[in-house]
């Protein structure tokens, strides 16, 4: 069983379940997306949050602005920084654990937009870093919900101060284009971006995540390489994160200054 959660501080907990699905599967040529997300998401498990005083079971249900389409959460809980958060997902003879806490929230200073001839770039500016401590940078046009990791989008920071490239410059024009760039284009010029302070164990797991992505495409890599995971039991991730989030506009060259 795959657990994919997040709980951010001042948000409530966000946890999906799935079961892994192989490439190596042969499928029929009608089968969409769609189908095989029917086939593997779980709809009716158990995930329980312990967070130290209290036990919570989540509530599961479809949310389409999710992939796969169902989560589990409540509004019992919300994340608080420098709390720990035990999580319990069951679904038929799975049974999976793991822990999170949630850090000092990191924050951005300015973000830099420079959109020239349908080509944009992004960059964020940090100067408040702590050396030695593991980051993660994410974001979603503000027409979506989920968030999905920026390329390279974790770093372990070697001085207080760090340019953080958000997006690189994509050329929209041109067949395939479009799926080359983080940010697709749509009718809405508005993103909003995440940027989070996160643990060890959970550092090890998304930057092992890029990895494969990074070398996925590669004929002499294997598409199945192990990503570190916190899940006892299982794959995936249980992410506390002491994030702060920021929306902008990629329509003109933009400077964003941020207080403290």
């Amino acid at each position: 069983m795959v657990v994919e959660g997040c709980i951010d501080a001042g948000k409530h907990p966000i946890v999906m379940l799935h079961t892994s699905y192989s490439l190596s599967l042969s499928e029929p040529d009608s089968t969409t997306l769609l189908d095989i997300l029917k086939q593997h998401m779980v709809l009716f498990g158990k995930v329980v949050i312990f967070d130290g005083e209290d036990s919570v079971i989540l509530t599961g249900r479809v949310d389409t602005n999710y992939l796969p389409p169902c989560i589990y959460t409540t509004t019992k809980i919300i994340g608080e920084v420098g709390k720990t958060y035990s999580l319990h997902a069951k679904y038929k003879e799975f049974s999976a654990k793991a822990k999170t806490e949630i850090p000092k929230i990191a924050s951005l200073d300015s973000i830099r937009v420079t959109n020239l001839n349908q080509k944009m770039n992004v960059v964020g500016y940090a100067n408040h870093l702590e050396v030695g401590e593991t980051y993660i940078l994410m974001a979603r046009t503000t027409d979506q919900r989920q968030y999905k990791i920026c390329p390279m989008g974790t770093f372990r920071a070697r001085s207080t101060r760090s340019i953080i490239t958000i997006n690189n410059p994509i050329d929209f024009t041109g067949e395939g284009a479009i799926l080359q760039t983080l940010f697709p284009k749509t009718d809405s010029v508005e993103i909003s971006i995440k940027f989070a302070k996160i643990g060890e164990a959970e550092f090890q797991m998304w930057d092992s995540y890029i990895a494969q992505n990074l070398t996925q495409g590669m004929f002499f890599m294997e598409t199945h390489s192990n990503i570190i995971s916190n899940i006892e039991n299982g794959n995936g991730y249980w992410c506390g994160m002491g994030a702060s989030e920021y929306s902008i506009s990629l329509e003109k060259d933009s400077l964003y200054v941020y207080s403290k």
